[in-house]
């Protein structure tokens, strides 16, 4: 071979040796990553891990279990982010609505008080407090009516108290009236608009309606 493709022969070599190199890399690193994703995901070696961490005092937390906490974070900071301007929590009572039932959909008095809008043919919104996400609104609700049994109801924006208070104003003939808007009642008849609508929040721990004659 001729001194003049020495050079070339050399830097041919040399390039494909370190190319050969770069592959060999290459595959390394999608064995590593592969076997990492392995190890990070498959519940046999999350389990195993979990074991030998138990074993030195620590805990373990899989990428799975890692990403459900940071979701789970993430809605109960997006249900606490429903905050006014001022800085308090937006308003339980909403008076574009005609109805809302703050309930639990195992408790009976709560479908009482579904059934009686039903009967009316009321539209309403429902939220379920046994649902994780309206935790915080429970509270909020038991401090700020005074009534530590479900349901809440709302008319207009208005708390009421729960079935009892509600089956009441049904008696009185007075839940056409409480179902107005402010608007509605600015041009209802004047022996409507004397009507009160009265909060009757049920302060026992068992509903008046469960206790037995006599109490």
């Amino acid at each position: 071979m001729s001194e003049t493709h020495k050079p070339t022969f050399a830097k041919q070599a040399t390039e494909k040796l370190f190319a050969a190199l770069n592959r060999a890399d290459e595959i390394g690193g999608e064995i590593r990553d592969y076997v990492q994703e392995k190890v990070a995901t498959d519940p046999r070696y999350v389990n195993a891990r979990k074991r030998l961490a138990k074993l030195f005092g620590r805990a373990y937390e899989s990428r799975q279990e890692s990403v459900q906490q940071a979701k789970k974070a993430e809605e109960k900071r997006a249900a606490n982010a429903a905050v006014t301007s001022t800085g308090k929590s937006a308003a339980l009572g909403d008076p574009s609505l005609k109805a809302q039932i703050y309930g639990k959909k195992s408790d009976p008095w709560s479908g009482r008080v579904v059934t009686l809008f039903e009967k009316h043919k009321v539209d309403y919104d429902y939220v379920d407090l046994e649902e994780p996400e309206h935790e915080e609104k429970h509270i909020r609700l038991t401090n700020e009516t005074k009534q530590h049994t479900v349901p809440y109801v709302y008319l207009r924006g208005q708390f009421i108290g729960g079935f009892n208070a509600l089956a009441e104003i049904e008696r009185l003939g007075q839940l056409e009236f409480a179902l107005m808007s402010k608007e509605e009642r600015a041009a209802a008849p004047a022996h409507l608009r004397s009507i009160e609508i009265v909060a009757r929040p049920n302060t026992d721990e068992v509903a008046p309606a469960e206790q037995t004659p006599g109490e």
